[in-house]
């Protein structure tokens, strides 16, 4: 997988992706926000004489492909957005708490920005995550009290 398109805060991965999955692109976190589904623009052009005759000879060429859009949550050093064609992986357990650490402590400084751009859920998702590879950080546990509530209180 790599990234094909970076914005101001967000980047997307020509790639199948599950929404809440946290990746790395380069020194740059990113995690999985929606999953989309394209058809090439100029498909909608061509007759379906003229598809069936593209499809023999160039078959991949009509497929959909499908895009995920991922949130930026934290780049390593200066640079905090992956460059286009920088390949794509799945965050180890390591690279996630490489990422956290500072100084032998915890840390989340996109917490709130991640509360106020994303889903609520994808926030309780990455606090999960990050509840396996920081198995005795009490923070953590009231980060996810706190998101729990707050998903309560926008059920009412």
């Amino acid at each position: 997988m790599r990234v094909v398109k970076v914005f101001d805060r967000f980047f997307e991965v020509n790639g199948n992706l599950k929404v809440g999955e946290i990746v790395k692109a380069g020194d740059c976190l990113g995690v999985v926000v929606s999953v989309v589904g394209e058809e090439p623009e100029y498909a909608k052009y061509i007759g379906e004489l003229s598809r069936d005759e593209i499809k023999a000879y160039m078959p991949d060429i009509l497929e959909r492909t499908v895009v995920s859009r991922c949130y930026i949550l934290k780049g390593m050093g200066e640079n905090v957005s992956p460059e286009v064609g920088e390949e794509v992986c799945l965050v180890s357990d390591e690279d996630l708490k490489k990422f956290h650490t500072k100084d032998g402590e915890f840390r989340m400084p996109y917490f709130y920005n991640l509360l106020k751009t994303c889903d609520i859920d994808i926030t309780k998702k990455i606090l999960l995550r990050l509840k396996k590879v920081f198995e005795n950080e009490e923070i953590i546990d009231i980060l996810i009290k706190e998101v729990e509530y707050m998903m309560m209180h926008h059920m009412k």
